[in-house]
């Protein structure tokens, strides 16, 4: 249970951060477009692992681990499924690190320096 609990609290601190980075560069360059950029290249980063089509050595989510198994399971997973199941997976899988980074972008674009 301690494991599940610490994996969670690594998801929401990874997008946390990649969200206050974000949310302090917009506020930053004052263009919501440079938000919307880093929005999307996250999410479409998370989706490259999510598929296979990146392995994320270095993450510190278990989620995210580069073995060989892992890499195997994902490209099944991507061969077996319809595109609307791999989106609920996706989405379900990535709820805890999407909702830090939203939670933390907002709070990047309120900090006052």
């Amino acid at each position: 249970m301690a494991d599940i609990a610490e994996e969670a609290v690594k998801e929401v601190i990874f997008g946390g951060l990649a969200g206050l980075a974000a949310g302090y560069a917009t506020k930053k360059t004052g263009s919501q477009l440079v938000g919307l950029t880093l929005g999307v290249g996250f999410v479409a980063f998370r989706a490259a692992i999510f598929n296979g089509d990146y392995l994320a050595t270095w993450s510190p989510l278990l989620k995210d681990d580069a073995s060989f198994p892992q890499h195997m399971k994902r490209k099944a997973r991507k061969e077996a499924f319809s595109t609307n199941r791999r989106v609920e997976d996706f989405t379900k899988e990535n709820f805890l690190v999407f909702s830090g980074f939203s939670g933390a972008y907002f709070l990047g674009q309120s900090i006052q320096m």
